[in-house]
């Protein structure tokens, strides 16, 4: 009898061992529904979001006592911005990957760091992209809900001031070393984390319910510029989001949409650093009324080379793609 108890609690022991060993193994999920990875996702980031908040309030009230205020100082703001995007958006990319997919790198779309070409006309196709990114936007702005909405319009303004107002906090400060520090927050930090979050994961599971592309590609970005609660922004983000969810369908590769949002978020940084361009209407992409129609060729010209860039993206990075195979 004894050596019974002996024998089953070892048995026990070795069981608990093993379903704790797979709690860490990669691929745990990965035969699981979308609906299951999804929830795992949601989970994730709002884990990352409590525990990276949790963090970088502590590490403020540490430094400056429990009755600071927080937009007083945009140093820590800047670094408490680099801790939230690292725990909302990278931490459940990662994990989301690791525990569904027994390749994570290529879960995630992880390639070797594209060559200059491929970036360069990345580059320059943001920069054809932005006069009619500009033009949705002021379309957008000029959105009205119906009278019975008027308290939910109010609450969608308030968000969209109080977001401005931080953006302006954040970007407070002169010098090339406030620029280098925001530009590694805004457009470094925020252009990986969000991307392997709403890029790399999210379309990977959306991947799951449909195989068309379309469908993947404008769902993640309806999402991701929900997920940013700025809705007189939602049409040029939602754009901006599809166009980075078509570059990783064409080229297979996170750190191309990585870089076009680095560069998106690099160029409205600087804009806004520097105070003769800050007030330039074709910079700031607020246009006046007298300079619509000129505006409004020149963005339609601009989407004629953006189309003739992305062919090129495609062809030379099928190229690419097939000297690998």
């Amino acid at each position: 009898l004894f050596r019974e108890k002996i024998r089953n609690f070892c048995l026990s022991l070795s069981r608990s061992f093993f379903m704790l060993k797979n709690m860490f193994l990669k691929g745990i999920y990965a035969g699981k529904p979308a609906i299951f990875q999804l929830i795992v996702l949601l989970l994730l980031i709002l884990a990352g979001a409590v525990f990276s908040s949790l963090i970088a309030m502590g590490l403020f009230y540490m430094i400056y006592g429990l009755h600071a205020d927080i937009t007083l100082y945009p140093d820590m703001m800047r670094l408490l911005q680099l801790i939230s995007a690292l725990g909302t958006f990278l931490f459940p990319a990662l994990a989301l990957a690791w525990l569904c997919s027994s390749h994570p790198k290529e879960y995630l779309s992880i390639g070797k760091m594209p060559k200059g070409r491929i970036l360069l006309l990345t580059l320059l196709s943001i920069f054809l992209l932005t006069p009619s990114i500009s033009l949705t936007g002021i379309l957008n702005k000029q959105m009205e809900l119906p009278s019975f909405m008027e308290p939910i319009e109010n609450w969608m303004r308030a968000q969209e001031e109080t977001a401005e107002q931080l953006t302006l906090k954040l970007l407070a400060g002169e010098g090339i070393i406030t620029l280098f520090f925001n530009l590694i927050v805004i457009a470094v930090t925020a252009g990986v984390t969000e991307e392997f979050l709403f890029r790399g994961a999210l379309q990977r599971v959306i991947g799951k319910w449909t195989r068309n592309h379309h469908i993947i590609i404008w769902s993640a970005a309806i999402l991701f510029s929900a997920f940013h609660m700025q809705f007189f922004g939602f049409l040029p983000r939602m754009l901006l989001g599809a166009y980075f969810g078509y570059l990783l369908y064409w080229t297979r590769n996170i750190w191309i949409p990585v870089f076009a949002h680095f560069v998106n978020n690099a160029f409205a940084v600087i804009s806004m650093s520097d105070a003769s361009l800050k007030d330039n209407e074709f910079i700031t992409g607020d246009i006046s009324t007298q300079n619509l129609l000129p505006y409004t060729i020149v963005a339609i010209v601009a989407l004629f080379f953006f189309v003739r860039c992305c062919q090129k993206l495609k062809i030379i990075r099928s190229s690419i793609i097939k000297k690998q195979f």
